[in-house]
């Protein structure tokens, strides 16, 4: 009789415990939380998160810049950040205050992408969602993978990052993963750097059949004038990506950015 009633209360603490209020410091990891279906355990976040999820919620400041004030009057039972976006010092000054903390690591391939994720999923108690949705992008990957490998020809890809100066990718990022699991070819992928700028000289001589970019710049109509004799221009295989996906990876995220690529590349 005894072990049923302490069941009993175990059970009615588990349907009487609050949701855990949360500070995101960033839109990666805003972006990685909704994906777990937490959004409603969100109480502060950055001015830089998309406007659709920042209704309803307070604004913390920006991630290079947040308010420990702010966070400290939210009561929020753990505060997340990111090496890739936070300064440390301000993650560790909010631990000092003794609210608990979680930093996930930078960011390089697709598998950083899934530890974080997984990491976050297991400290939020959705470990199982978690390795769910990564049952299903990874096997979303395979398919557009067998799809990529009956292309005769691979696309070679220009990836824009930033137009002033013009910025693009390396070999060691989930970005030239992305194109490859696309079936293309990153021009830039024997460069052993994740982000770095290029000249407009050497783009013209690793001469791209598709150019993607991130987001519109006044400076864009003059560097197709410069890289006019690219298959890339020539042909008008020139499209931009959603910059949430790049700039905010999650799973879901990465699979929808393959799936973009692959169409960019061959279908369009």
């Amino acid at each position: 009789m005894k072990k049923y009633i302490l069941i009993i209360l175990a059970l009615s603490i588990i349907v009487k415990a609050e949701p855990l209020r949360i500070v995101s410091l960033g839109p990666y990891v805003t972006e990685n939380i909704y994906l777990l279906g937490l959004e409603n355990q969100i109480v502060g976040l950055t001015i830089y998160d998309r406007e659709e999820i920042k209704k309803g919620k307070e604004i913390i400041g920006t991630l290079l810049e947040p308010s420990i004030e702010k966070i400290i009057s939210l009561k929020p039972d753990i505060v997340i950040g990111s090496k890739e976006g936070n300064r440390q010092e301000h993650i560790q000054k909010i631990n000092n205050i003794g609210i608990k903390t979680l930093t996930l690591e930078q960011l390089y391939t697709f598998e950083d992408i899934c530890k974080n994720f997984l990491l976050l999923a297991e400290t939020l108690g959705k470990k199982d969602r978690a390795e769910e949705i990564l049952k299903g992008v990874n096997a979303e990957l395979a398919k557009i993978g067998e799809q990529a490998k009956k292309q005769k020809k691979k696309k070679k890809v220009f990836f824009i990052l930033g137009f002033k100066p013009l910025f693009t990718t390396g070999n060691n990022t989930y970005i030239n993963e992305a194109i490859e699991y696309a079936g293309g070819i990153n021009i830039f992928r024997d460069v052993n750097r994740k982000w770095f700028s290029c000249s407009v000289e050497d783009v013209v001589k690793r001469n791209p059949d598709v150019i993607i970019f991130l987001t519109m710049e006044e400076e864009q109509n003059l560097l197709w004038e410069k890289l006019k004799n690219t298959n890339a221009v020539k042909n008008r295989k020139i499209y931009s990506l959603e910059p949430t996906v790049i700039g905010s990876p999650t799973p879901a995220s990465f699979i929808q950015t393959v799936e973009e690529m692959y169409k960019m590349l061959y279908i369009k």
